[in-house]
């Protein structure tokens, strides 16, 4: 069957597409609007270096051996993005109230470190966004401290913008609405065709049984004598 010929069979059964157009549709558009939107929230830090600064005095005990207050940005981010992504610390993500959806990465490369949570829950989004600060700050602490407990020779992750909320993306459930109506509308045709292929069948095997108990008649009474119907498949 061509797609003129189902057209016309959906508008010949316009009794049976109409009513399941409305049900599928009336289905899909009531999962769609289950489909909670997502929350982003955003925050972000800057790395600094030690605030100790250099002195003349040639008899002062030189500056603790600290790497990573010298290493570069992007080797020490990496190193932080890999324990904030380890599974320990998605865990305490989540023990958190947060969520495992999460990016870490620079600002136009600079020193500047973006924090961007994605959930369905504005309060997720948030905790994640905050878990997140926590743990880098903590984990580059943590590094450091063996090297010297003077935090003046620490690089530290100074916070300069705090866990906060975008706009709520409706993205997800726009989707969700075209792939229910695009559901409603191919279900709607493929049983509308269906059922009309089972009715034509139907008529055509009753056209045939007229047809052939009207030969039978026809028979009977040119010969004048009576014959047993005969059933024909």
């Amino acid at each position: 069957m061509d797609v003129w010929g189902a057209i016309l069979v959906l508008i010949r059964r316009f009794y049976l597409t109409v009513p399941i157009a409305a049900l599928t549709m009336f289905g899909g558009y009531a999962f769609a609007r289950g489909v909670a939107p997502e929350y982003h929230a955003t925050s972000s830090i800057v790395f600094l270096g030690p605030t100790a600064g250099a002195t003349n005095d040639r008899n002062a005990p030189p500056p603790p051996a600290n790497p990573y207050a010298t290493m570069s940005l992007s080797t020490l981010l990496t190193t932080l993005q890999i324990d904030a992504t380890s599974q320990q610390s998605l865990s305490a993500i989540v023990a958190a109230g947060g969520t495992t959806n999460f990016s870490v990465g620079t600002v136009n490369k600079s020193s500047v470190v973006s924090i961007n949570a994605t959930a369905t829950d504005p309060k997720q989004a948030l905790a994640t966004a905050g878990e997140v600060i926590n743990l880098i700050r903590a984990d580059l602490a943590n590094r450091q401290r063996p090297y010297t407990t003077n935090q003046a020779y620490w690089a530290t992750a100074q916070v300069i913008g705090a866990p906060a909320l975008q706009a709520p993306d409706t993205k997800s459930r726009t989707r969700a609405e075209a792939i229910a109506l695009g559901t409603a509308i191919v279900v709607t045709i493929i049983i509308v065709l269906i059922v009309d292929a089972m009715l034509d069948k139907r008529a055509r095997q009753r056209r045939r049984r007229e047809r052939n108990a009207a030969a039978d008649d026809e028979l009977e009474s040119s010969t004048g004598q009576h014959r047993t119907p005969v059933v024909r498949p």
